[in-house]
């Protein structure tokens, strides 16, 4: 069997396809990244920043900065394609540890 070598070639899709691929269908027409992509990366972003300032030890506003990320973390996960795509909120206890999966 010869290996495709065309990187143009592109699938047919079909109604059944895009039953399966609900990033497809979301992306398809629209002309921006989805609610759910902009919220991953916006949480991405806030937990890079609180690792940084967490290096040496814990701000003040520990609690209420972990509170505006789960808070996004909710919306997230009410608008991403796949309950398999889900993230668990974050706690003092495991924030460290979930941090990895965002990032």
């Amino acid at each position: 069997m010869e290996a495709l070598t065309d990187l143009q070639y592109q699938p047919q899709r079909t109604a059944d396809t895009n039953d399966f691929d609900p990033f497809y269908t979301e992306c398809k027409n629209a002309c921006d990244f989805p609610l759910w992509l902009k919220l991953q990366h916006d949480i991405r972003a806030g937990l890079e920043q609180l690792l940084a300032e967490t290096a040496h030890a814990l701000p003040e506003d520990f609690a209420e900065r972990l509170n505006t990320i789960n808070n996004r973390i909710s919306d997230y996960n009410k608008h991403v394609p796949s309950v398999f795509l889900r993230k668990p909120v974050l706690t003092p206890g495991n924030w460290t540890e979930e941090c990895e999966d965002w990032l």
